[in-house]
Order: C-alpha cells, then sequence, then structure tokens
C-alpha cells in the first residue's frame, strides 16, 4: 500500500514486494508441514495402541497359565 507521500525507490518497492511474497509461500508451507506431522503422530498413536493390544492379550495369556 503506498502512501500519497511516500516516495521510495522502484528497486525498494520490488524488495518490499518479494518479502510479502515470500512470507506467504512459508506459511503455505507451515500448512503441509503442520499436515505431515499431524500423519505421522497418527501413525506413531496407532502402532503404540496396536503394539498395547497384542502386550496386554500375552500378559493375559500368562496369566491364564498361572495356576
Amino acid at each position: 500500500m503506498r502512501l500519497p507521500g511516500n516516495h521510495l525507490p522502484p528497486q525498494i518497492d520490488c524488495l518490499v514486494v518479494r518479502v510479502k511474497v515470500l512470507g506467504q509461500r512459508l506459511r503455505e508451507d507451515r500448512g503441509a508441514s503442520t499436515l505431515e506431522w499431524v500423519v505421522l503422530t497418527a501413525l506413531i498413536i496407532g502402532i503404540a495402541i496396536g503394539a498395547v493390544a497384542v502386550l496386554k492379550s500375552k500378559v493375559d495369556e500368562w496369566l491364564g497359565k498361572i495356576p
């Protein structure tokens, strides 16, 4: 946004536009990165739940063998 008394050289205007575009790209990348973290976390939680289920069944099996 240009103000009525603001006379900046065109090179500075170009630099400002480039920085704004870079900021937008970084925000978009951050969203993709967040999605990746959510997917990986869900996968790890699923593996952990599966491991707990297997261990619980083994413990129940061993407890059944105790007289």
